[in-house]
């Protein structure tokens, strides 16, 4: 760790980090992890009466914004997320609870399957339509980088590496779901990431690699995915492709010079004048999204760990601390749900990952 990085958390601001952990951490245990998510809306037991996609986009979309007056009147119960809980096992871990972590996985393994995970509602996007509990490499990557964490990996079903080969396209990337041929970098590269953390198939994971690489634009930024509506470039998808590009550097998978590139474009294109995130990139205004904030602080607290890091991290964190309210609880905004996965599981690990760095530990972190 720097001796820059060593004066930011010197500062006043490293007591802040400590509490609010602390209390984001204690927030989720009161619930037992449970909660809403902003795209929830496909659990109302009325859900199954709407026909078609742009319904069932309407429809989500009205629970995202909405928040509760919708959701009672359409009964959408709180759920516990796999995603979340492996969220949750990382930050726990981070923050000293090994034992919470440990029971963390036990219950995923448990009451989620030994893999490939999913989400647990049905999913409506602008591109893609699947059932709750269908795998996708999301919900799979993030259970599989708690689980390696913990050193449980031997408890994974041989069936994920085989779900995950099978997700290779002939084109040379892997699909997102099984119900979906679209090229989405993201979550191609965290297929990939994956397979590499279960020793799976060398060159499918190349290939994979070379197939996004190769599809990086001159300034150093990838679209979303390919093909019409998804063109757009963000910066918390632009974080994931760089993590499991990193990763995969690691693991010595070649991947030129794209990572540095992407970073590049990160730091010039998804932040403001003040050094706060955006949403989109080149977007002139921070933005208030929790889940995209959170993941920019976890990023930055992997950059400063691995020397990468050109910024003060502290407007940033500041920004996120600034979205907790007094009960721990992680909101969008003051009158806004503190949703589980989307949320309060992201801002407790990325918060985490910097209490890492409080205790000096310099270990290289190889996953995000």
């Amino acid at each position: 760790m720097s001796s820059y990085t060593q004066e930011i958390l010197n500062r006043s601001l490293g007591n802040d980090i400590h509490s609010a952990t602390e209390a984001a951490l204690g927030f989720a245990r009161s619930r037992d992890y449970a909660g809403t998510d902003p795209y929830d809306g496909l659990l109302s037991p009325l859900a199954p009466l709407l026909k078609g996609r742009l319904p069932r986009q309407v429809w989500v979309q009205a629970h995202k914004r909405l928040g509760n007056s919708l959701r009672s009147m359409t009964r959408v119960p709180r759920v516990t997320m796999t995603k979340a809980m492996a969220l949750f096992a990382m930050a726990e871990q981070h923050g000293g609870h090994t034992d919470r972590a440990h029971e963390l996985i036990t219950k995923i393994l448990c009451t989620r399957g030994s893999g490939p995970w999913g989400y647990e509602f049905d999913v409506q996007t602008r591109w893609a339509h699947y059932l709750a509990n269908s795998p996708n490499v999301v919900a799979t990557v993030f259970a599989l980088r708690a689980i390696s964490a913990m050193e449980r990996l031997g408890e994974v079903s041989p069936e994920t590496t085989t779900w995950l080969e099978n997700l290779a396209h002939p084109d040379g990337f892997f699909r997102y779901t099984e119900a979906s041929d679209r090229l989405v970098h993201n979550g191609s590269l965290l297929a990939a990431e994956s397979l590499a953390i279960l020793g799976g198939d060398p060159s499918l994971i190349q290939r994979a690699i070379t197939r996004t690489v190769e599809a990086q634009a001159s300034d150093g930024s990838w679209a979303y995915g390919e093909g019409k509506g998804l063109e757009w470039i963000d910066s918390f998808h632009t974080i994931y492709v760089l993590d499991s590009l990193y990763f995969l550097k690691q693991q010595s998978y070649e991947i030129g010079d794209s990572y540095e590139r992407g970073l590049a474009y990160w730091y010039a294109h998804c932040l403001t004048l003040d050094g706060l995130p955006v949403y989109n990139a080149d977007e002139a205004h921070a933005s208030n999204d929790v889940h995209n904030v959170a993941t920019t602080v976890g990023f930055l607290s992997g950059l400063a760990r691995r020397g990468d890091l050109e910024i003060d991290p502290e407007p940033t964190i500041r920004h996120l601390l600034s979205h907790q309210g007094e009960d721990g609880g992680f909101r969008n905004s003051p009158k806004a749900l503190p949703h589980m996965r989307w949320n309060q599981a992201h801002a407790s690990y990325a918060l985490t990952r910097w209490v890492d760095l409080l205790k000096g530990d310099e270990s290289e972190e190889v996953q995000s």
